[in-house]
């Protein structure tokens, strides 16, 4: 929306101010102009400044990630161990329902389709957003984002490393990890002579506030760390006391309450990190965007450990910097079935004789629940017409993915799902 403007446009040429009220009111009028003017260049520097340090620090994280990406993949193509050769999804693009459409055995109607999504890169049930409810983000009649008074927070830093009372701290609001804007984050920089081995580690506490988000009754959480894949996740944890204050004395339990994939190192970083019987084996090194969908529980409260073990130097001291963006812990309500097409495509020139096998990776459902979240079938192509009996030299298969909600309600979240072919 564009500024009101003080100063009047003058149109009769030549005829300048008539009398000295007249020469005052412009003035005025070109005085609050340059005020405003002047104010608005402050905000829009800050502005900048903010972005280009995000900018930079993400920048910074995101150089190491895609060097640790390129040593697992150079390790993966050495691994030529397994019998079957493997494919798996690497892009949205794989999705591919638009070639079945009016396809009589095949065609997905648009309202099941399953939502992809772009940010925590995981397949779901249809989502209806229509019913689904924040429990953090809230709105004033014209859309806009607002943080209401009854929004608590708190920080505690009580742990070994630099992050400790009397610690030289520069902190944004932390009411600003849960903004949608790009340009407003919660960052703790925690500035120090000499580094230390423990880095910075902090707990972060936010209660819910239920009574005026409807009922306490949640299944999604999401965040994304700050600098992105440069922060820990240590722990997630929940409390269902009904007052919670906020501190280690409320009754904590582990967002993975139920300890699923108990220390299997896949799925690190696709369940909520605090759960495992191994202390410490779940957590979420160098994490990016985070999704996490569970069965609906109470939660009154939040307990988010963050943890910094890299610094940069800056004037001579080290920063170790922390925080989040784009909090959220919502009701999400969800279609109880849907279905998608995936496409495979064999590498470098390959063939498929046979489809001997489709492992979907859902680490939100017990291992012994998956064949009622998940099944499947192998579509081929031979000539212009789809069909489910294998067709040796195939170049691609579409592989027609379905999930089901559990009887607790949980909506199966797919991460991957692995092809294997003769």
């Amino acid at each position: 929306m564009s500024d009101i403007l003080n100063s009047e446009n003058r149109t009769v040429q030549y005829n300048g101010p008539v009398n000295s009220a007249d020469f005052n009111l412009r003035a005025e009028q070109n005085y609050r102009d340059l005020v405003h003017l002047y104010n608005r260049s402050g905000i829009l520097d800050q502005k900048l400044s903010e972005a280009f340090e995000r900018v930079l620090k993400d920048h910074h994280f995101l150089s190491m990630a895609v060097l640790d990406l390129e040593d697992r993949v150079k390790a993966l193509e050495y691994n030529s161990e397994s019998e079957y050769k493997k494919m798996s999804i690497y892009t949205y693009s794989q999705i591919d329902v638009a070639s079945f459409v009016g396809d009589p055995i095949f065609a997905v109607s648009s309202t099941d389709v399953l939502s992809f999504d772009y940010v925590y890169n995981i397949i779901t049930l249809p989502k209806l957003q229509s019913s689904s409810q924040s429990k953090l983000k809230f709105f004033d009649s014209s859309g806009a984002q607002v943080i209401p008074d009854f929004l608590e927070t708190k920080v505690d830093n009580a742990f070994a490393g630099v992050d400790t009372a009397g610690s030289l701290i520069d902190t944004t609001p932390i009411y600003y990890s849960f903004l949608e804007s790009s340009d407003k984050f919660w960052k703790r920089n925690v500035i120090v002579d000499t580094p230390s081995a423990a880095g910075a580690q902090i707990y972060l506490y936010v209660k819910i506030p239920s009574s005026f988000s409807g009922s306490a009754a949640s299944n999604f959480l999401s965040l994304i760390p700050y600098p992105i894949f440069g922060v820990d996740i240590v722990s997630i944890e929940y409390s269902a006391d009904p007052n919670p204050n906020l501190d280690i004395n409320d009754k904590w339990t582990p967002l993975n309450f139920n300890r699923l994939y108990n220390n299997q190192l896949e799925a690190t970083g696709k369940v909520p990190p605090g759960g495992w019987s191994t202390v410490g084996g779940d957590i979420v090194l160098n994490a990016g965007p985070v999704g996490f969908y569970f069965p609906s529980i109470e939660i009154n409260a939040l307990r988010i450990a963050l943890r910094q073990r890299n610094y940069t130097t800056e004037h001579g001291k080290c920063v170790y910097t922390y925080g989040l963006s784009d909090m959220d812990l919502r009701s999400q309500k969800c279609l109880d079935s849907g279905k998608t097409i995936i496409k495979f495509t064999a590498p470098n020139n390959d063939t498929i004789l046979n489809v001997e096998e489709v492992i979907p990776k859902i680490y939100n459902v017990p291992e012994e629940l998956i064949s009622t979240a998940f099944n499947y079938r192998v579509i081929y192509k031979q000539g212009s017409s789809y069909t489910l009996d294998p067709v040796p030299g195939s170049t691609s298969v579409w592989i027609e993915v379905t999930l089901n909600k559990l009887g607790d309600g949980t909506a199966p979240v797919l991460s991957d799902l692995i092809v294997n072919y003769t």
